[in-house]
Formats: C-alpha cells, structure tokens, sequence
C-alpha cells in the first residue's frame, strides 16, 4: 500500500488539479520524493550514491527552472544568475533576485565608490523596488508580444530549427521541476509555446502551453511527416543562449503520450519536440521523438544511404510476396516470440487450403498479424519472423550486432526494438560533424547497445573519449565489443547505474577529459508482458520511466553547471 502525507496529497492536487487521474498524483508524488539531490559535502565519497536522496522543497524544484528562464529572459548572464541562486537561495522571489543581480551589476561598474551593495533573501523593504521595477520595464520593452520558440518545417534541406534555453546553473543540486499547468494548457499545439498577456504570474516572455489537441496537428503533417508550424521570432535576450554547449539530445523511440512529452518538455527548458518518421531513412515506418539544442542548418545523410524498403533488406521475399500485401516497411518491431511458429503454421494451412485465394477478411486478418509482429514471406504459402540479421540492417547496425552467447531471442528483439535507428538519429547528429572537426567527448545516459555511439562513428566524427552508463551488463559488453572491433582510439569508460553519477565522479570526469561537448540520453526502456508488442496503429505505450529521466535532467544540469563555472 502507498502511504503518502497529507501535505504531499494535497500539494500534488494543488498543482495537477483535484480531477487529476490518481495514477498522475501517484507519479507526482513519487517524482517529488526522489527528486531530492546534493547538499552533502561532495568531497566525502561516502556521500556517492546518496546525493539524490536529500531533502529539497518541492516549491523550490518548480521554480528553480522558471526564475532562471525568466532571469535569462531579463538579459541577465548564466553566471550571475547562478551566482544569485547560490548565494540567496530559489526560495527568493525573482523580484529580489534580479535586484541583487542588478546591484551586483552596478557595484562592478563602480568598484571605487564607497557604496556597498549587500542584499541577502531577508530583504523585502522598498529599497530594492526600483531594481526590480526596472527590471520588469526593460523586459517588456525588449520582449514585447509574444514569444515563441523558433520552428521551421521539417525537410531534408530545412528542419524545424529548435532553440534551447540553457536552465542555468543550480548550484544547490535541486533538480529542475515544471510549474503547474492548467487546464488551457494541457496539450501540445502547433506553436507550442506562447507569451501570456496579463497575467500576473507570467512575464511577458513567458511561455504556457496552449490548449490544443496534438491531433489536430496529426493531421496537418507534411510529407516528411512533420506539422506545418509557424516561425515567429524568438525573444533576443533568450536568442542570446540559445544552442550552447555542453550540447545535448534526449530521445524517445517508444510510443510516449502526449501528456508525457508535455512533461518531458518542461524539465527541458520549455523546448519544443522533434518528431520525425524513420520511414524517409530507412525501411522502418516508426516515429521518433528529440528534444535537443542542436541548430538544424546544414544537416546531412549517412552515406551510403540504407535499404528503404523490406525488399531491398531481404530480396528474395520478392518471389513470395503476394500483391495483395502491399508493406513496402516495417510498422514496428515486436520483440513477441511466444506463439509465433504456431501461428505461422494456422496462417500457412489457411493459404494452402485456399491456394492463394483468400477472402478480404481472411487476406485483413493475415495482414493484422504481419504488421504486428514483423512476419514476412519466406515461401509460398509460408510466413516467418523476420530475423534479427535483418533487423540489425534495418535500424543501421552492423551484422549480427547483438549476436552475444549471453542473449536471448526475446532479449535480442528487445534490445533492437528500443533502440536509436542510426541513420534518423545521424542526420541530426550531423551538425556535430563540423562543429568537432578534431573530434568530441560525450556524456552517453542509457546507452543501451551503443546508438549514439555508432552513429557518430558512422558520421565520421571521432570519439575521443565515451562515458557511457547502462545498467545492462550484455548491451555493456555489446558496446565495448563494437568499440574494440572498429578500432576505436578514444577511451570508453562504462558506468553501470546512473545514480552513481554524484556531483563529485562527474566532476572528476569532466576534469578527466576536460569537459563533455556532447551529452546524449536514450529514454531507458521498460519491458513488460503486455506491451510485448508496438501495435501497428499506436495503441500501445511503453512505459516512461519519469524517475530515470530526473536522473538525466540532474546530470545534464551538473554537467552544464560545472563547464559554465570552469569557463
């Protein structure tokens, strides 16, 4: 039986709303309670692995990340703004934040002047009125309308062009948490983000999700499979911190609800997904989803391009397949194997009896169970799984990738079914190709079998030196099976659990390879029984673990926190 207090209850039905589904407020409440970080002392390794477990007020997580957008909003630096958070505290209203930057900003510019600014988070007199005041002024008049984050059409040539807003530096080890949504911002829309005129609780740059049913933007998709979204002009203060390194990319290739997205998108510094269709690079039909603050011009394809079709994987289908199934691609990848040579011998008799000429229900039924669990024709009359080997080719991997003793069939299909399909991801990732013309370092969370690893390999860009943390022993030993036989010169150091990434290891990392230019994080899978299979028309969702992805939010603002400092 859960126990939760009071005080937890009615603070996650304050912010969700009291008609917020219980399953909602369970995983509010849990995020809440894990998503405590470092105060320890980070010199003492015994801390290690508890510096996610400490105290840290639920009201502070939220709006840590939305006084430090609203501050960059201001035109105030990382640095200052970090500075404030550390030496005030995020309890402090922003009000009085801005006026300790503001007279920070003051005292420099007269270091021989006998006045002394000194504020601390007790002050709330008059005295600082005027700052803020200013502050308050000077943002409407360099943010005034609406602001939204800059988008383009998704197309080979243009992409959407996302834009990043770094969080800033949380010097207290608080994770990020998202402020309360209300109803008229539930959704994803079209322009995703967008300014709210007179309300108190919003600056004029500030960017609420508006009401609309994602489904609507379904249905204005391009032909890359992409919404037509508008392209407004970004506030210049934010465009001033847009796409700074350390870079970085979070994935999803599961079937991830739109609530999740929304939630995703707030711990990521309110910027709007990607969504691509993998069927324009290769011969998988599937949706993917980045958020990212890689620019998107100059983007290029791996060569050679891959297969685009089933029959171009596996050609001599060709003489078995029957017009009647007109799959050019893969709908999904099931990772199903119960059952399915039973199957395969009722479908095979049904075509034998009927020598081929099947009833439309028969022929739709058929076509139900290819679809969903990837069966191709191998014979006449005669359906069979399609083998890994052909999967491997199909996502970009090298042959017999996941081959390992230690593997399983289901553990194998598994695997490929949650992966990145490399050739997707590169034409993405390719953009890092001359920005490190020498080569990068990279911060890999939940690597799984080593995606981001092989495509920028694939994009020839050099990988001086992998942290690379995954829990799975075998897809552990599948990565550094791949470093080692492509010869790879860099260092790779595998690291098995997340939360042993306190402050002080991914110090010592950064301070190893000098710095992470890139940090990349997988959603980590959750199997489970009855989600076996990624039905052909979306209906099933694979679980998002929001815990794990705290985890990644935590390390990926240590990481940009420690670089800012070390700069």
């Amino acid at each position: 039986m859960m126990k939760f207090s009071v005080d937890e209850v009615e603070f996650a039905m304050d912010k969700l709303g009291e008609d917020a589904p219980v399953n909602e407020l369970v995983d509010f409440i849990i995020a809440a309670q894990i998503a405590g970080s470092s105060k320890m002392d980070a010199d003492d390794p015994t801390h290690g692995n508890e510096e996610r477990k400490e105290d840290c007020n639920n009201e502070a997580l939220f709006g840590t990340m939305d006084k430090t957008l609203r501050l960059l909003e201001m035109g105030f630096s990382e640095n200052e703004i970090s500075s404030a958070i550390e030496k005030f505290g995020s309890e402090v209203p922003i009000s009085e934040l801005a006026d300790s930057i503001f007279a920070g900003q003051i005292a420099e510019k007269d270091k021989h002047s006998s006045a002394t600014f000194r504020l601390n988070h007790s002050h709330t007199g008059n005295d600082y009125r005027s700052f803020s005041k200013g502050m308050e002024d000077g943002l409407k008049r360099r943010c005034s309308g609406t602001f939204m984050v800059k988008t383009e059409e998704y197309s080979p040539e243009a992409v959407s062009q996302l834009r990043a807003v770094d969080i800033g530096d949380d010097h207290k080890g608080k994770r990020p948490k998202q402020e309360s949504l209300d109803d008229s911002s539930a959704y994803i829309g079209p322009t995703w983000l967008e300014g709210r005129k007179g309300d108190h609780k919003f600056s004029s740059c500030r960017m609420p999700l508006p009401h609309r049913d994602l489904n609507q933007v379904a249905g204005r998709l391009n032909k890359f499979g992409m919404s037509s979204i508008s392209k407004p002009k970004p506030c210049k203060s934010l465009d001033q911190v847009v796409a700074k390194p350390p870079y970085f990319l979070y994935g999803n290739v599961s079937n991830v609800s739109h609530d999740s997205w929304n939630k995703i998108s707030q711990f990521l510094y309110a910027l709007e997904p990607e969504f691509v269709n993998t069927q324009f690079f290769s011969a998988l039909n599937r949706k993917e989803g980045y958020i990212h603050n890689l620019p998107s011009e100059n983007r290029f394809h791996i060569l050679p391009k891959p297969p685009m079709t089933i029959e171009e994987v596996i050609p001599y289908t060709k003489k078995w397949w029957p017009s009647w199934d007109t799959r050019k691609q893969l709908s999904c990848i099931s990772s199903e194997t119960s059952g399915i040579s039973q199957l395969c011998d009722r479908l095979g008799r049904i075509l034998v009896d009927s020598r081929g000429l099947l009833s439309f229900e028969q022929q739709r039924d058929i076509l139900h169970h290819c679809r969903t669990l990837n069966l191709v024709w191998v014979g006449q009359y005669k359906l069979s799984p399609i083998e890994p080997e052909h999967l491997e080719r199909i996502l970009g991997y090298p042959l017999n990738h996941t081959r390992v003793p230690e593997y399983s069939l289901i553990e194998r299909l598994q695997s490929l079914r949650h992966c990145f399909q490399i050739d997707t991801l590169g034409y993405h990732l390719s953009v890092l190709k001359s920005m490190f013309p020498k080569g990068l370092t990279m911060l890999s969370l939940f690597s799984g079998i080593g995606g981001a690893e092989l495509t920028l390999h694939q994009l020839g860009i050099h990988l001086k030196g992998v942290v690379s943390v995954e829990i799975s022993e075998t897809k552990q030993n599948i990565l550094k099976k791949w470093w080692h036989n492509t010869g790879q010169t860099g260092e790779l150091v595998q690291i098995d659990d997340i939360q042993k990434l306190a402050s002080s290891k991914l110090e010592s990392l950064i301070e190893k390879f000098g710095g992470f230019d890139f940090v990349i994080c997988q959603n980590p899978c959750t199997h489970s029984s009855r989600n076996s299979k990624m039905v052909a028309d979306g209906d099933s969702l694979t679980g998002f673990d929001f815990s794990l992805f705290c985890e990644f939010v935590r390390v990926l603002q240590r990481v940009r926190n420690t670089m800012e400092r070390r700069r």
